[in-house]
């Protein structure tokens, strides 16, 4: 694979930005990318939804008073979910700024917080905007933001965390999967970092400490003592090194290696720390230095680059709703993810069932499927996708002959290619190929179809 398309698929989500990487330099496209100014604004679906646990008990209750089927609301409720998946999907495949939108899904995969957990459309709107803010901020900043996030309360029971009546989810997931790392602290410091959070609910844009709540003992947590709040809490945390550590591994796994060598974590965690926990230049000398690794297949690709990728080379107008019910179904449910730890990813992006599902989608892509059609229109219909069809068109920058175009397909598509896979090319794409043929276009299609199903099209 030509390196900048490895590095736009490493950078973003598709091979888009190629053209961008390789005109301005790699370097240069980092710096660009993370120095741009990325808007947000409140959705207009979100404009109009609840807002609270209260808002939504509201609802309910006046469905029970009209008489109305009280499953209602939570139809309601799942539709404004899926506009929201349909939503951040948008603004990942049509940003400007893909790096950026691709950093804050790693933290919405770092910090998970699931829509089906949390209910309110609002709160996670409010907790996207939190991570937008600060995901190239100072680190510490972010996760003292994050914790007093309404979505993160509520997805980790915090608003059931009071004083004599201890909750410590929030407490643990802080230290494990947020921080520290598992192995790095004590059920002591577990115990805690909870009491810390006692009386820590929500507010009306985020959480705040309710004082009768809050648990006024002495709590010692990683040899330090004091009547702490979790603002004291995450100071003492950000002390112990392995917190850059933690994060530079996930950021590393997320972008570039599904296994990093222990080198690369020592390394990118130094510098995290050499920082003071500053986001923008750890990502920076990152990126910078892991672009210039010329060879691919160190990561399996997560079924949102394998769609965007195959969107975007066949030039397929996007229906995010139906994307966001592809990725369900590879696993990779936006915003509902199957645990607190996130996507694993790595061997868990290729297990026969996702393997089967991308094939049939490129076959489906390109050859079309009338049954397989019809059920996802009507499985797609009660949230308004639109009729579900495709018109894929491959771009060929040089159709000279067959073996200008295999080139170029291997170039774009995948990191290697072996005898195999090169007598197969040569069989659909015979060398006496004529691009001007009443049917060239869908010949080129057929080989596209064939390298999109490959194990080496898997892999980045």
């Amino acid at each position: 694979m030509e390196i900048n398309h490895l590095n736009a698929l490493r950078l973003g989500f598709s091979t888009k930005e190629n053209t961008k990487i390789k005109e301005a330099g790699v370097n240069k496209y980092i710096k660009h990318q993370l120095n741009g100014n990325l808007s947000i604004s409140e959705p207009s679906f979100i404009q109009n939804s609840p807002r609270s646990i209260q808002e939504i008990q509201e609802l309910r209750r006046k469905s029970e008073n009209g008489g109305k089927d009280i499953e209602s609301v939570a139809k309601q409720l799942n539709q404004l979910s899926f506009e929201w998946k349909a939503y951040i999907l948008s603004r990942c495949h049509e940003t400007n700024f893909p790096l950026r939108e691709k950093i804050n899904l790693f933290f919405q995969n770092h910090f998970v917080c699931t829509l089906q957990s949390v209910k309110v459309p609002y709160w996670i709107y409010k907790y996207y905007e939190t991570i937008h803010t600060h995901s190239l901020g100072n680190y510490k900043n972010l996760v003292k933001e994050i914790v007093y996030s309404n979505a993160v309360i509520k997805y980790l029971d915090n608003h059931k965390n009071k004083r004599d009546s201890i909750n410590e989810n929030l407490g643990r997931e802080l230290l494990e999967l947020f921080t520290l790392g598992e192995g790095n602290y004590s059920e002591s410091d577990i115990k805690n970092t909870a009491l810390a959070l006692a009386g820590l609910t929500f507010g009306e844009e985020k959480g705040k400490y309710r004082p009768f709540l809050k648990d006024n003992s002495t709590k010692t947590v990683l040899g330090k003592s004091g009547n702490f709040i979790i603002d004291d809490v995450i100071d003492i945390i950000f002390e112990q090194k392995s917190t850059a550590y933690l994060l530079a591994e996930k950021t590393l796994k997320w972008f570039f290696y599904d296994v990093p060598h222990s080198d690369k974590i020592k390394k990118y965690g130094d510098c995290l720390l050499k920082n003071n926990f500053e986001l923008k230049p750890f990502f920076q000398t990152l990126f910078e230095e892991e672009c210039k690794n010329e060879m691919g297949g160190n990561q399996i690709k997560n079924p949102l680059i394998f769609m965007f990728q195959i969107f975007h080379d066949l030039n397929l107008k996007p229906n995010y709703k139906l994307m966001a019910f592809i990725l369900k179904n590879q696993s990779m449910d936006i915003y509902d993810q199957p645990n607190v730890k996130g996507w694993k990813g790595g061997q868990n992006w290729l297990t026969s069932q996702i393997y089967l599902e991308r094939n049939q989608l490129i076959d489906f892509i390109v050859s079309g499927n009338a049954k397989y059609q019809k059920i996802l229109n009507k499985r797609l219909e009660k949230f308004n996708a639109g009729e579900i069809s495709f018109s894929p068109i491959f771009n060929i920058s040089d159709k000279k002959n067959a073996k200008s175009i295999l080139n170029e397909l291997i170039q774009r598509m995948i990191f290697e290619k072996n005898e195999d896979i090169q007598n197969e090319l040569n069989q659909l794409l015979k060398y006496d190929f004529d691009p001007n043929a009443e049917n060239a276009d869908k010949a080129i299609l057929k080989v596209y179809q064939y390298l999109a199903k490959t194990p080496e099209f898997q892999i980045i």
